[in-house]
């Protein structure tokens, strides 16, 4: 049976969604963004929020029991594609091993007004028997 998780640390989602899902091992998330949880607002620069955003990510891992290295495909939806160099260094800091980084691929999205990225994950998450 499907289990969803919203972590009470990470800001919750405006509709009915959690904020992932797990099955059998497999973890995905829905939008995970660089939203302050305390506040639901955005931080004052993209490059703040976009810094939120992947401790966003990292939390959700961490309460879903998994680690940087059990994901093994990120989702990056950007409102502005340009923008996707805003991201690299983050990506560079979490993987910077490049025979250990997870497949990425980047989007452009209609995103929620004031939001530049929206992350989402895939990530097989060890079971205990």
């Amino acid at each position: 049976m499907v289990r969803s998780l919203n972590p009470a640390n990470l800001p919750r989602h405006k509709n009915p969604v959690p904020t992932a899902a797990m099955h059998h091992g497999l973890l995905v998330s829905s939008a995970i963004m660089g939203k302050i949880t305390e506040s639901d607002d955005w931080p004052a620069t993209k490059e703040e929020q976009i810094a939120l955003a992947f401790e966003h990510m990292q939390t959700l891992l961490h309460e879903a029991g998994a680690n940087l290295q059990d994901v093994i495909k990120v989702d990056l939806y950007f409102a502005d594609k340009s923008e996707r160099p805003l991201v690299n260094p983050h990506w560079l800091a979490l993987y910077p091993d490049e025979a250990h980084r997870p497949a990425r691929h980047a989007h452009i999205s209609e995103l929620p007004k004031g939001c530049c990225l929206q992350i989402g994950i895939m990530a097989i998450v060890a079971q205990s028997k």
